[in-house]
């Protein structure tokens, strides 16, 4: 079984795969960007770069004892082969209802690392498992044991309505996607 690695980890090698850049350069991205959710802490971004550099899976170019900010920093082999066996994974049920922000963040560099084909099935796995989480959020509702107060309703509404906007959204974005890479698949 692979090694679950920390998401900041991945953001950062999906960074790097994109352009080799510094630690700084990245925490720049970080804290300029919406990727900030995954953290501008130089706390955690430059232990996660040495992870990242003592497991092999980036390289480090530059003056031997450079400071950690000014090196240029890359992927190697090792780091875009588990870059992509990341973005290739199949959806769980757990990834739907703990890890969106997860799936997002992997949809988000698919077209530089996977094929069209692979692309069209996460967004139809994306689609099929957050329909089937509203259909389990619903039948909860339905449920004697479902929220025993209006307010606690009306907050799992709001999720309910979360996920079918995501399903519709994989929908929406499938289609699309196929339109722009002709791909006929069924």
């Amino acid at each position: 079984m692979m090694k679950r690695r920390p998401l900041l980890e991945y953001a950062l090698l999906g960074l790097l795969a994109h352009r080799p850049m510094t630690g700084y350069g990245l925490r720049r991205i970080f804290a300029s960007t919406p990727m900030g959710v995954f953290s501008d802490s130089p706390g955690s971004i430059y232990p996660a770069l040495a992870r990242l550099e003592r497991d092999g899976l980036i390289r480090a170019t530059g003056q031997p004892g450079a400071r950690a900010g000014s090196r240029l920093l890359a992927p190697t082999r090792k780091g875009l082969a588990a870059l992509r066996r990341w973005l290739s994974a199949e959806i769980t049920r757990e990834n739907i209802v703990r890890r969106m922000d997860e799936l997002l963040l992997r949809f988000a560099f698919m077209d530089q690392h996977l094929d069209a084909a692979s692309v069209d099935r996460f967004l139809g796995q994306l689609a099929e498992a957050a329909s089937a989480y509203v259909n389990e959020l619903r039948a909860y509702v339905r449920s004697a044991a479902g929220p025993p107060s209006s307010t606690g309703r009306l907050a799992l509404e709001h999720g309910i309505a979360a996920y079918h906007a995501t399903a519709q959204w994989a929908r929406r974005t499938r289609a699309v996607w196929r339109k722009s890479h002709a791909l006929d698949i069924p």
